[in-house]
């Protein structure tokens, strides 16, 4: 049942994508053993497996990462983006990466796109809540 949080491939290629990072499954594999200690520790809540379920596009990863990072700071999902972000930090290649694509354009740009998802935001949580109840009937 705790296999369901572990991050898939297609799940870590949109987290990587999102995060403009360089792919590296070696880090894959350490973030799912991190997780498996995390549910082994404490179990996953109901809003974990609405969040976690929810992940079905390259875009939902825009709306999940800005629900976990102002409003359910304590959920799984927050886990996996923060865990990610910290092991391909730690990678040299990675770094460097982050730290050369800083620009004025870049920053600018994901202003916009943070505007675009604070107001988006409420229609596709009830977009997702609408999905769930009628995937629940069927």
């Amino acid at each position: 049942m705790l296999n369901i949080f572990q991050i898939s491939n297609k799940e870590y290629l949109y987290y990587i994508k999102y995060l403009d990072l360089i792919p590296n499954n070696e880090l894959l594999k350490i973030a799912n053993i991190k997780i498996n200690n995390l549910l082994n520790k404490s179990g996953p809540k109901y809003l974990d497996f609405f969040l976690n379920n929810s992940i079905h596009y390259y875009y939902d990863i825009f709306f999940i990462d800005f629900a976990t990072r102002y409003f359910f700071k304590k959920s799984i999902i927050r886990f996996k983006l923060n865990l990610i972000l910290a092991l391909h930090e730690a990678d040299y290649e990675n770094f460097n990466l982050m730290m050369n694509s800083s620009t004025i354009k870049k920053i600018l740009l994901d202003f916009t796109r943070f505007l675009i998802i604070v107001f988006l935001f409420p229609l596709w949580l009830v977009f997702k809540f609408i999905k769930l109840n009628f995937n629940k009937k069927k």
